[in-house]
C-alpha cells in the first residue's frame, strides 16, 4: 500500500512537471524556467557569444547559467573572463565568491567578495554570502556583523532564515533549525537549499514520509538538482523499492556524473542484490573519487575472487593495508598473493615496484602477469620490463 502511494506521487509529479505549458516572453533570451531547463537560455547565450567573445555581460550571464547548472569550472572560467574585460564591476566579484564558495575555496571567495564590498556593491545577496563564508570559517564576529547588514537591506530574507537554521542544525537543535529553513520557504517558496537541509534532517531522523513531501517539492522546484535525486533514492530503498531507488540513483548522475555518494550506493546495492558485472563497476568508479573506503575494496576483491581473478586483487590489498597497516591477516594475504604469482618484495616486505594503488587495475594486472624477476644473489634488484601496451584483462565481463 505504502509503495503504491510512493509510486502514484512520483508519477503524478512526473506528469504535472511535463505537462506544464512553456513560459512565454517577450525578451529576446528564453527563460530558463522551460521545463527546468537552462538549455534554451544557455544556447542562446553561446550563439551570442561567438559572435561577441568580448561582451563581458555576455560572458557574466552565461557564467551565471553554468553555476546554476552546477557546472562550476565552465562558469568560473567564464566569469575570469568577464572581469578581465571589465574588472569594475562588482556584480562580477559577486559571482565569483559565490563560485569560490560552491568549490570550497574559502580563501578565494573572501578575497572576491571584499573586492565586490570595496566597489561600492550594496547587495543583500552578497552581504548573506560573507555572512555564510565567514560563518564556514569559523568567524562567527564577522558572520553575524554581516548577517545583520543583510536584515537592514532586505528585513526577513530568506537566505538569512535559511542560514540561521544551518547554524542551529550544526549545534544539533534541529527542532530551531526546521522552524527557519520553514520561515525561509515562506519568504521565498523557491529556496531550494531550505529543502535541502529539511530533506536531510528528515531523512537522519528516520522520518522518510517528511523527506519524501519535500524531496517532491524541491524536484518541482529545482528538477537539475542531484541533491533530490540522490536523497529520493535513498528513501525509496530504505521503503524496499529498490529499483525506483536505482533509478533515482542513475537520475542523480545525469545531473552530476561524479556524484560519489550516488556511485557508491549503486555499487553497494548491486553488490548487495548479487549482480558483480553492476557492482564492480561502480565501486571501482567510486574508488576514483574516494581512495579511503575500506568496504569498497574489501567488496571488490570479494567479487574478484568470486570471478576467479584473484591476481587481480593484489592492488586492492596493497590499499587496504596502507589504510590498516596493523592488521596482520590483510599481510598475510598480501605476502600470500605476492608468492602464488612471483612478485618481489624488500626486506622491509614492500613491493619493489611501487605500491601505491594505481588508476586502474588494468595496467597493474598486465604488468605484474609479465613481470620477470631475476633477483641475483647479491641484490635484491628487481629487474622488470613492463609491456608498452597494456590492455584490461580484470574488468568483469
Amino acid at each position: 500500500m505504502v509503495k503504491n502511494i510512493y509510486i502514484a506521487l512520483y508519477c503524478v509529479l512526473i506528469v504535472g512537471l511535463f505537462s506544464c505549458s512553456e513560459d512565454k516572453s517577450d525578451e529576446s533570451m528564453p527563460l530558463s524556467e522551460i521545463k527546468g531547463s537552462y538549455e534554451p537560455q544557455l544556447n542562446y547565450l553561446n550563439k551570442a557569444i561567438e559572435d561577441d567573445p568580448n561582451d563581458d555581460e555576455l560572458l557574466c550571464k552565461r557564467a551565471r547559467v553554468y553555476f546554476n547548472m552546477n557546472r562550476r569550472a565552465e562558469a568560473l572560467k567564464d566569469i575570469q573572463s568577464a572581469i578581465e574585460i571589465k574588472s569594475g564591476d562588482g556584480e562580477y566579484y559577486l559571482l565569483l565568491s559565490q563560485i569560490n564558495f560552491a568549490q570550497g575555496k574559502l580563501f578565494e571567495s573572501i578575497k572576491a567578495s571584499e573586492k565586490a564590498e570595496s566597489l561600492g556593491l550594496e547587495n543583500p545577496e552578497l552581504a548573506v554570502l560573507q555572512a555564510r563564508v565567514y560563518w564556514a570559517t569559523g568567524d562567527t564576529t564577522r558572520s553575524f556583523l554581516y548577517m545583520k547588514k543583510a536584515e537592514q537591506l532586505v528585513p526577513f530574507h530568506s537566505d538569512i532564515k535559511l542560514l540561521q537554521g544551518e547554524q542551529f542544525a550544526s549545534k544539533g537543535d534541529t527542532a530551531k533549525a526546521v522552524t527557519y529553513f520553514l520561515s525561509s520557504i515562506r519568504s521565498n517558496r523557491k529556496n531550494a537549499s531550505a529543502y535541502s537541509n529539511l530533506i536531510k534532517i528528515y531523512l537522519n531522523k528516520a522520518k522518510d514520509d517528511s523527506a519524501m513531501y519535500y524531496t517532491l517539492q524541491a524536484k518541482e522546484i529545482d528538477p537539475r538538482n542531484p541533491d533530490y535525486y540522490f536523497a529520493e533514492g535513498r528513501i525509496f530503498y530504505k521503503k524496499d523499492m529498490k529499483q525506483s531507488a536505482v533509478f533515482s540513483y542513475k537520475n542523480c548522475l545525469k545531473e552530476d556524473s561524479v556524484y560519489a555518494p550516488a556511485i557508491y550506493q549503486l555499487g553497494q546495492l548491486y553488490f548487495r542484490e548479487g549482480n558483480p558485472i553492476e557492482a564492480f563497476n561502480y565501486l571501482k568508479r567510486y574508488t576514483v573519487l574516494n581512495k579511503d573506503n575500506k568496504e569498497v575494496y574489501r567488496n571488490l576483491i570479494t567479487i574478484l575472487n568470486e570471478q576467479n581473478k584473484e591476481e587481480a586483487t593484489i592492488p586492492y590489498y596493497e590499499r587496504l593495508v596502507q589504510l590498516d597497516s596493523t592488521n596482520t591477516g590483510l599481510k598475510y594475504a598480501l605476502q600470500r598473493l605476492y608468492k602464488q604469482y612471483a612478485i618481489a618484495v624488500n626486506n622491509d616486505n614492500t613491493l619493489q615496484s611501487s605500491t601505491a594503488i594505481s588508476s586502474t587495475v588494468t595496467s597493474t594486472r598486465d604488468t605484474l602477469r609479465r613481470r620477470t624477476v631475476p633477483v641475483r644473489k647479491d641484490s635484491t634488484t628487481v629487474q622488470s620490463s613492463p609491456p608498452a601496451n597494456s590492455t584490461s584483462s580484470d574488468s568483469i565481463k
